[in-house]
C-alpha cells in the first residue's frame, strides 16, 4: 500500500496536489523520509521571489524540464517518490522539476510564471530545454515557448488547453468555492472525482481526502491567485507561432478541460497527439504507458 501511495505522490502533477505529505508511517521513517526529501530539494532566488525546484537523472543527459500544475500543497514534499517513478525518462535525461514560487501574488498570470520558470533557468544556467506541462504547467510551457522560442527544444503538451477562458470551468468553479471556504475535505473530495475515474478515486479515495488536511493560508491564497491565472488563459491567437516538436497527450473523458482542448492544440500545431479513451483529466497518473510514450517522443526526434 506505501508503494502504491508514494506512486500517486510521484506522479500526482496536475490539478490540485493534494498528495504531497502522505509519505511514511512512524516517526522513525518520517525523519529519514525527511531528510531524503531535504537533500534533494533546492532553491532558486529570482530577484526577491523564491522557488524550489529537483534535479535528478542523467549527469550528462538533454535538460528536460517538467512543470507541474494548480497545487494546493508542494510536490516538494515527495521529491524521493518522484526521482523513483521518473526513472524511466532520467536513464536519459536530466531532469529538473520546478515547483510555483513560494508567494503568489494577487493578480500573478499565466505569462508571469512562464517569466519567472525562464529567470530560474537563467540562474541555473539552462539555455535549451525539452519542456513537458502538465494541466497548469502546460499553459505556462506554451507561455514560455512564446516568450522564449530559443530556449524550448520541444514542448509534452499533458491534459492542458491554449484557451480556459472559452471552456466550461465547473470544476474550477466547485474548486474556488470550496477554497474560499477553507473546506479541505470537500475540496479534497471535488479535485479526485472531476480529475480521475470513478474507480481510481474509489481505491485512493481516503489517500486524497487524508492529503488535503493541514494546508495554510499561505497555501490557500496561492491556490486561489492560480486558479484565477488559469481561468484568464488564452493564448489561442498566437499558438501557431510555437515552432518547436510537439506532442500533445489528452484523455476522452477530461472532466476539467476537456478532450477538445488537446486537439484544437494538435491541430493548430499540427503535430503529434495521442488521447487516451477512458480515462479523465488525470491520466498522467492512471495510464501505465504515459511517461513511455513521453519518452518515445523524446528519443524520437533526437533520430
Amino acid at each position: 500500500m506505501k508503494k502504491d501511495i508514494q506512486k500517486i505522490l510521484a506522479l500526482m502533477l496536475c490539478a490540485a496536489v493534494f498528495l504531497a505529505t502522505f509519505t511514511g508511517c512512524g516517526k522513525e521513517n518520517k525523519e529519514k523520509d525527511d531528510k531524503a526529501v531535504n537533500d534533494l530539494v533546492k532553491t532558486v532566488s529570482i530577484g526577491k521571489k523564491e522557488m524550489e525546484y529537483i534535479c535528478f537523472g542523467k549527469e550528462d543527459g538533454e535538460v528536460l524540464v517538467v512543470l507541474p500544475g494548480l497545487a494546493l500543497k508542494s510536490v516538494m514534499g515527495s521529491a524521493e517518490a518522484i526521482v523513483s517513478a521518473y526513472s524511466v525518462l532520467g536513464e536519459e535525461y536530466r531532469i529538473y522539476l520546478f515547483d510555483h514560487i513560494k508567494e503568489e501574488p494577487e493578480g500573478y498570470t499565466i505569462a508571469d510564471m512562464a517569466a519567472d520558470t525562464l529567470l530560474a533557468f537563467k540562474e541555473l544556467g539552462i539555455e535549451k530545454a525539452h519542456i513537458m506541462g502538465v494541466s497548469m504547467g502546460g499553459m505556462v510551457a506554451q507561455s514560455l515557448a512564446l516568450a522564449s522560442p530559443e530556449t524550448v527544444s520541444s514542448l509534452i503538451l499533458c491534459s492542458t488547453s491554449s484557451n480556459v477562458k472559452a471552456l466550461d470551468k465547473e470544476a474550477f468553479d466547485v474548486w474556488k468555492e470550496l477554497a474560499e471556504k477553507r473546506d479541505e475535505e470537500n475540496l479534497s473530495d471535488a479535485f479526485g472525482k472531476y480529475v480521475y475515474t470513478p474507480s481510481f478515486y474509489e481505491k485512493y479515495k481516503d489517500v486524497i481526502i487524508s492529503s488535503g488536511k493541514g494546508a495554510s493560508e499561505l497555501e490557500y491564497s496561492n491556490f486561489l491567485v492560480s486558479l484565477s491565472a488559469i481561468c484568464d488563459f488564452d493564448i489561442s491567437d498566437r499558438l501557431k507561432e510555437i515552432k518547436c516538436p510537439v506532442f500533445v497527450i489528452g484523455a476522452g473523458d477530461d472532466r476539467v478541460l476537456g478532450s477538445d482542448s488537446s486537439y484544437r492544440i494538435a491541430k493548430a500545431l499540427d503535430c503529434s497527439i495521442y488521447v487516451y479513451e477512458g480515462y479523465g483529466h488525470g491520466v498522467y497518473d492512471e495510464a501505465p504507458d504515459y511517461l513511455g510514450r513521453i519518452k518515445d517522443f523524446l528519443l524520437g526526434i533526437k533520430k
